[in-house]
């Protein structure tokens, strides 16, 4: 079931700043590694290689955390859900990702490097959230 976020939690999520996937390997230990994301409507929009661990753990186990961190203060928001795959907007998600943090002008000719390797967009669709600070 869709977890309800807060206005709060959507505002600090809305800063660009960068998230951590947590994914489950085979043998039960955890693969971590940090992303771009953009908060789209009740999910994290996020992507990656289509050949990296955390793609290859979540078709296995779609199950995944995501921990967004404040570098600035003591707080952090921790969403945990279910990962989609969408292979059919990449280019334009890795357009969105990179304007977010590397600004308008530099946002495109970056996603066209990236989009040099083989590339897949991650949902994740919220869940549960946890929260640590003021948010």
């Amino acid at each position: 079931m869709p977890a309800e976020l807060t206005d709060s939690v959507r505002a600090f999520l809305q800063e660009a700043r960068f998230a951590v996937i947590g994914t489950s390997n085979p043998d039960g230990s955890v693969h971590q590694t940090a992303l771009w994301y953009a908060l789209e409507g009740d999910a994290i929009m996020m992507n990656t290689g289509t050949a990296s661990k955390k793609v290859r753990n979540l078709r296995r186990d779609p199950r995944a955390a995501v921990t967004v961190v404040d570098s600035g203060q003591a707080r952090h928001a921790t969403l945990l859900g279910t990962v989609s795959f969408d292979d059919s907007r990449v280019l334009e998600d890795l357009t969105t990702l990179a304007s977010r943090y590397a600004g308008p002008q530099a946002g495109p000719g970056i996603a066209q490097n990236i989009a040099k390797v083989p590339h897949i967009t991650l949902r994740l669709h919220i869940e549960q959230v946890q929260t640590f600070g003021k948010i």
